[in-house]
């Protein structure tokens, strides 16, 4: 379900969706606020039920005003993320829930553009896939404002073709940073 700018429909990519008002936003390392999204997320969501039982939270997410005001695909989709998200580690969490604020931070346009790339990567054949995860994987500890200086730099151009660098330059917009352990 690809995103539509026409309409402001998003594309389907593991993240929170709106869950209407009563919710508050956390914050998240590297990523400012925005000051024009909703609040109420199933990122926050979470933070508050965190300690309950996957059962307990589906229960209340399924009593939820906000939520049953949702079309029922959308229902059934964060129903599923909810046991998804649920099975991650702590850390894993909070990336997922990181980088899908950061894809909500993004116009429609641009939200379709990493859709678009993300396809491409996927239809890459499987030797550049592995290739450009590798990189993806170094690249995402670099800091926000030296990802594209690193990724434009000689090293990276003798390895991966233009496309293959924007696919790269796409996916890390939504990635947070990680620090290199």
């Amino acid at each position: 379900m690809p995103g539509n700018p026409a309409t402001g429909a998003r594309p389907a990519y593991p993240g929170p969706p709106y869950l209407g008002p009563g919710y508050a936003r956390p914050s998240y390392p590297g990523y400012a606020a925005p000051s024009n999204a909703p609040p109420g997320h199933l990122g926050d969501w979470l933070n508050q039920h965190r300690n309950l039982p996957v059962q307990d939270q589906e229960r209340m997410l399924r009593s939820d005003p906000s939520f049953n005001r949702l079309p029922a695909g959308e229902q059934q989709r964060v129903v599923q993320q909810l046991h998804q998200v649920n099975q991650l580690t702590p850390e894993q969490q909070q990336r997922r829930l990181a980088r899908a604020e950061a894809l909500e931070r993004l116009s429609p346009q641009e939200r379709m553009q990493v859709n678009v790339s993300a396809r491409r990567w996927a239809s890459l054949p499987p030797e550049r896939q592995a290739m450009m995860k590798s990189a993806f994987r170094d690249l995402r500890a670099v800091p926000l404002d030296q990802r594209q200086m690193v990724l434009n730099s000689s090293r990276y151009q003798g390895v991966f073709n233009p496309e293959e660098r924007g696919i790269l330059s796409d996916m890390l917009r939504v990635e947070p940073y990680e620090p290199a352990r």
